[in-house]
């Protein structure tokens, strides 16, 4: 199925990594449509599509998906909050099976026609999923999110659908600029029975060149 993107002024970029290389399809004004598509729910609570920016921490967790190589072949893999897919894409070109979730439409959207323009849709599919009210009934061992845990609110359904989906030897992989609150989220983790380990992955976007943290969660033994 074609998926149409005309409503939103398009860019495009090219994601080089030592294996290759992604070319993306994005939003060209997205500090524009930050307000525009802004809203409050019934409880107060400011919604901002976030999902209208390329984030440094999605390149960083993409170059660490390609090095893991031969592991996800095959493998079935979750993505929460895909934003324009990138991560995911790349897990797909490593053999991967997708399934990219968002609770915006929209960023599915982008999704999937960043997949088809990729050639990997074929391993992919595309759901609308908020985070607080998931839609499985199968786990997953592996579990992808870049950049989701940016205010507190979302810690809890987060680690909620950890607990959930995440298979019993399964590794949740998390990326993250290096915020001052991030610790908090994987205190929390570490609370209801989950181990991490970070390291860092380099990300270059708009010429700039980031280290991107990158937190492997499983649970404890």
């Amino acid at each position: 199925m074609k998926v149409e993107l005309q409503d939103y002024p398009l860019t495009s970029t090219l994601i080089k990594l030592e294996t290759g290389r992604v070319q993306l399809t994005l939003i060209e004004e997205p500090d524009w449509f930050l307000e525009r598509l802004g809203r409050e729910d019934n409880q107060g609570r400011l919604y901002l599509p976030y999902w209208t920016y390329l984030w440094e921490s999605s390149v960083g967790l993409a170059r660490h998906i390609e090095k893991m190589g031969e592991r996800l072949k095959d493998a079935h893999i979750l993505e929460i909050g895909c934003g324009f897919g990138l991560t995911g894409i790349v897990a797909c070109q490593m053999g991967a099976r997708v399934v990219f979730t968002d609770a915006e439409q929209e960023a599915l959207r982008f999704a999937q026609h960043n997949a088809d323009q990729n050639g990997v849709s074929q391993r992919a599919n595309f759901v609308q999923m908020d985070w607080n009210t998931p839609c499985f009934n199968r786990k997953f061992p592996y579990i992808l999110a870049s950049d989701v845990i940016y205010e507190e609110p979302h810690w809890t359904p987060i680690t909620a659908l950890l607990q959930e989906y995440l298979a019993p030897k399964g590794v949740a992989l998390f990326s993250e600029p290096n915020r001052s609150n991030a610790t908090g989220f994987f205190d929390l983790l570490t609370d209801i029975g989950f181990i991490y380990r970070k390291s860092t992955s380099p990300a270059t976007l708009d010429g700039h060149t980031f280290q991107v943290g990158i937190y492997s969660v499983r649970r404890a033994a």
